[in-house]
């Protein structure tokens, strides 16, 4: 509401951009911690590459040569595709400016195979478990890491570079992303030659339903695209403990031209998903709430919900909410902090699906 023009604006972006790096660093020491929400899917991680192939040239400078060495017979894994790219791209920037600040140029490889605990202890790491795992690399011929950093690289805050160039959190995302998803990491570097991280991600067997198919992956694409026009019909119930955010919430969604009640714990809004039985599109609720949390509240409402989409918001990992997830892939997640338009794209998404059924 307060264009290029009005005398708020320069302060308000401000505060609007501070905000977006509070919650980048949010995210980042969520996931060096180990306290993300992850959506875990079977993935063919060359079929993955393939497709981040082409984010990843434009993230690296174009004086930086790219080659993608794609194993065959590849094992597949269960990891959050979404975790998986920004780790791979915290990694890759890592190495652009490694190579950057060498010489000015240089070539980024990365490359999948099979692999074992047998081919860790080779390179002198010893805490890989027995098993079959898929092994990502990412090399470059850049300045390498001192041999007094390498045991410090994946604590959080931990530097090479200049004072404001980054944050020191990286490396320590990827190194909690890689643990979340049940693998290990860590570095073969050599001082003015280079850096090669490894990453090993335990092989996954899938069902026969569970195999990823290049039709899901495309209709999942489709699905995923954020819809230019934000307004829509509904009734939604909106369940959040924190008056502030639901609020806005709330005053935002209603623009768009939803109908919204408003929940300030999980007691009241199953009073209200009792009394409205079969009448709500879709449940937005948080994850943490006084009294009963999220998927307590899901579970005591589902005779009331009829066909309504449900929505989980939340800052943080629950174990109950992972297992949720994980047993009802309808249920989808919106991880905070997130922007008021991503919120208004994501019920428009959920919103058309219930028409579309």
């Amino acid at each position: 509401r307060h264009p290029p023009g009005d005398p708020s604006f320069f302060e308000l972006k401000s505060i609007n951009e501070l905000a977006a790096r509070a919650a980048e660093l949010v995210r980042m020491l969520l996931a060096y911690s180990r306290k993300q929400t992850f959506r875990q899917d079977v993935l063919d991680i060359n079929e993955v590459l393939g497709d981040y192939r082409i984010l990843l040239r434009q993230i690296i400078d174009e004086r930086i040569k790219l080659d993608m060495v794609l194993g065959r017979d590849m094992p597949y894994v269960r990891a959050d595709k979404s975790q998986l790219e920004t780790a791979l791209t915290n990694l890759c920037t890592n190495a652009r400016d490694a190579m950057l600040e060498k010489n000015g140029s240089g070539e980024l490889v990365v490359r999948t195979s099979r692999s074992d605990a047998a081919a860790a202890r080779k390179d002198g790491f010893n805490h890989v478990e027995e098993g079959e795992y898929l092994l990502i690399e990412v090399s470059d011929n850049g300045c390498g890491i001192p041999p007094e950093m390498i045991d410090k690289i994946f604590q959080p805050f931990e530097t090479t570079k200049e004072q404001g160039k980054g944050t020191g959190l990286g490396l320590a995302t990827v190194y909690g992303i890689v643990k979340q998803s049940g693998g290990y990491i860590y570095p073969v570097s050599k001082v003015g030659h280079g850096t090669t991280f490894k990453i090993f991600l335990p092989a996954y067997t899938p069902k026969a339903e569970e195999k990823p198919k290049h039709e899901e992956a495309a209709a999942a694409a489709q699905a995923d695209a954020k819809p230019t026009d934000l307004a829509g019909r509904g009734r939604i119930l909106l369940v959040e403990d924190e008056d502030g955010v639901r609020g806005i919430a709330a005053q935002l969604l209603s623009s768009c031209g939803y109908q919204v009640m408003e929940a300030g714990d999980g007691e009241e809004a199953l009073d209200l998903i009792k009394e409205q039985s079969g009448a709500i599109d879709l449940l937005i609720s948080d994850v943490v709430l006084p009294g009963i949390d999220g998927p307590a509240l899901l579970k005591e409402a589902r005779p009331y919900l009829s066909g309504a989409r449900v929505m989980f918001i939340s800052g943080y990992a629950e174990r109950d909410l992972a297992k949720t997830l994980d047993e009802e892939r309808t249920i989808s997640f919106l991880p905070k902090p997130f922007t008021l338009r991503q919120l208004a794209e994501r019920v428009k998404q959920e919103l058309e699906a219930v028409e579309a059924a």
